[in-house]
């Protein structure tokens, strides 16, 4: 290979290692994964968080809030990472209060299997 040739090689071999790390420190923005997490937050408000996993619901919708300012201040991984946490924490407020709405029906169950019992009991006594 001529001289020229290795030179405009070695160029686009060059071009090409800082297009990429220009893309990797400089990631898009991300609207798709924010749009998740307000998706997220909202199912975990109609399922009842706030009464049953107040916490986990607060944290999301705090992150989502950070998100949505680092990202309009372009700072995409920032607002990608804390996107990512608002989703899961809004995710886990769902899954808290599914498992306490589901322990409040199965204490009403049991209490009414408890119920049933002594009505047997004081029948047969009868």
């Amino acid at each position: 290979m001529n001289t020229i040739g290795s030179t405009v090689l070695k160029g686009a071999t060059v071009a090409l290692a800082l297009t990429t790390v220009a893309c990797a420190s400089n990631p898009d923005r991300p609207d798709r994964q924010m749009a998740r997490a307000e998706s997220s937050i909202e199912v975990a408000q109609e399922t009842g968080a706030q009464q049953y996993g107040p916490a986990a619901l607060e944290r999301a919708q705090k992150q989502l809030e950070q998100a949505e300012a680092a990202a309009a201040e372009r700072d995409y991984e920032l607002a990608l990472k804390l996107a990512e946490r608002a989703e899961l924490d809004a995710r886990l407020a769902v899954a808290e209060t599914n498992h306490l709405k589901a322990a409040a029906a199965l204490e009403e169950l049991q209490q009414s299997i408890e119920t049933l019992r002594r009505e047997i009991v004081r029948n047969q006594a009868s």
